[in-house]
């Protein structure tokens, strides 16, 4: 069962990166990978139904308070995308007769440009654990420079790319329309949506840990 929910988390990471691109891929690839994507969505929450069970049990430290915090702001977001992709929806969800709106795509650039921000977190958060251990392996070895530096070229790139692709404006609304560069090389351009997820996974675990140095989380 724990290798079928990696798969699942892994199949989901990799539709909703090339969702990014919509530019590069066919609209009615988008549209269906959308549906793939969502339902992958849901099957990862089935499996996790422990943790819903678990939401009022235990005690709560700040770790768990913002854990909770994120997952159920990536849940917004992903039924915000569903949402807004039916309401745009100009093949799959056609038989729905929705006429395209603005608040439409609206609603559907917010709710991507965030729900991908908080996938990023979600992930460093749930990660934790792992990165420790790399961490600690990688520690006073051979390769430890090595290792920080891959780290922080790959969070500069995603820093790079969060600027370049003005993912920002989308996640505020400050244009009401996404422009892509269409010269860009598609490797570059879905490497750069990987390190935004990296930039943010290992941000909130750098920052996790440094609190939690400081014994602000037990």
């Amino acid at each position: 069962m724990r290798k079928f929910r990696i798969i699942v988390d892994v199949l989901m990471f990799v539709c909703y990166v090339i969702l990014m691109g919509y530019h590069i891929v066919a609209h009615e690839v988008h549209e269906i990978l959308g549906v793939i994507t969502f339902g992958l969505f849901i099957v990862h929450h089935i499996l996790n139904i422990r943790w819903y069970k678990s939401i009022f049990k235990g005690k709560y430290n700040l770790y768990r308070v913002i854990q909770i915090i994120i997952d159920m702001l990536l849940l917004v977001s992903m039924i915000g995308i569903i949402v807004s992709s039916m309401m745009i929806s100009s093949t799959v969800f056609s038989f729905l007769g929705l006429k395209t709106t603005q608040f439409g795509r609206s609603l559907h650039m917010i709710s991507t440009s965030w729900g991908f921000v908080f996938m990023g977190v979600h992930l460093g958060m749930h990660l934790n654990v792992i990165l420790y251990k790399v961490n600690k392996k990688m520690k006073d070895s051979t390769f430890e420079y090595v290792y920080y530096l891959i780290m922080v070229l790959f969070m500069l790139y995603g820093l790079y790319s969060f600027i370049d692709t003005e993912m920002w404006k989308d996640m505020f609304l400050v244009s009401k329309f996404k422009f892509f560069d269409y010269n860009q090389s598609p490797i570059l351009f879905y490497l750069g949506e990987v390190c935004i997820i990296f930039l943010f996974a290992f941000g909130i675990y750098i920052l996790l840990n440094l609190r939690k140095k400081k014994g602000m989380v037990k």
